[in-house]
């Protein structure tokens, strides 16, 4: 079936007023109301949706969004430092690997020097994050969970033992230092990890943007073919009251000659269903 839409000559108004005369010469037959009205009704709110839906929901990925720029590789490399030294720190309130068990006097100093630069260094990274593209954004986002969570073991599993731990010989004082400290690194970590998830988010992918514009597409294929079909429908061919009502109305309605002549050429029913096809216009 065609697809061939019919452009109305005319302003809106009068586009309109001729609308309005052909509404009232067919709604003066129930039985061509009944059949008609309705599914041209239908069709207008379909349409009227179809143009204010999600046309300027489909974003196009930008070409900068599709790979890995400097900006990514900056705030990456950071990120990796940063989860490094989050590793470092956590790693020194590990229970014995293998009877292995690292002096205080390396463990101490690793940590004093490793949170604080975890701490700054993500704290940064959280701001540059802000323009991540959406694929670096979801690698930080795993990578950042994944640290969240070892961290958030590591401060559960010391709380439990303390300094019964077999580990290095922290005291009380100090692993509850690294209590507050680590606190407040995990909290670094939940919060980047929320704004790579945003970051991720906020972007559509090629694949989803193209099925969601073949979608829309095909919705548009199908409301020409309902107009089309609507407007091809014919009254009875004797049916001299409709075109005499019809002429009457338009005789009548506010509209120029040119746009009066075009509706003399289509007839009532044509000019009715592409009237509510525009969808941005209301012939009411």
């Amino acid at each position: 079936m065609s697809t061939r839409t019919v452009q109305l000559v005319g302003s809106d108004e009068e586009i309109i007023a001729v609308a309005r005369a052909a509404h009232e010469a067919i709604a003066a037959d129930r039985g061509l109301s009944n059949r008609l009205l309705p599914a041209v009704m239908r069709l207008s709110r379909e349409r009227r949706d179809f143009i204010s839906g999600p046309r300027d929901a489909i974003p196009v990925p930008r070409r900068s969004d599709l790979g890995t720029g400097s900006h990514d590789r900056v705030w990456g490399t950071m990120l990796t430092f940063a989860l490094l030294a989050v590793v470092t720190a956590a790693s020194m309130f590990l229970p014995p690997v293998r009877g292995v068990v690292v002096d205080i006097e390396i463990a101490l100093p690793l940590v004093i020097i490793a949170t604080p630069i975890a701490a700054v260094l993500l704290v940064v990274v959280g701001f540059l994050a802000r323009r991540a593209s959406p694929y670096p954004a979801y690698v930080g986002m795993v990578m950042t969970v994944i640290v969240a969570v070892v961290l958030a073991l590591l401060i559960g599993y010391r709380m439990i033992v303390g300094t019964a731990s077999r580990g290095v010989p922290f005291t009380q004082e100090q692993l509850g230092l690294w209590f507050v400290a680590g606190g407040i690194l995990l909290v670094e970590l939940v919060a980047l990890a929320v704004i790579f998830a945003r970051r991720r988010g906020s972007a559509t992918s090629p694949a989803r943007g193209a099925d969601a514009r073949a979608d829309r597409s095909r919705d548009d294929q199908a409301l020409r073919k309902e107009a089309v079909r609507l407007a091809a429908f014919r009254p009875d061919a004797a049916d001299a009251a409709l075109s005499s009502r019809w002429e009457a109305a338009l005789t009548a309605a506010d509209a120029s000659d040119e746009t009066r002549a075009q509706a003399r050429r289509l007839g009532p029913v044509p000019w009715l269903v592409w009237a509510h096809f525009d969808g941005e216009i209301e012939p009411r």
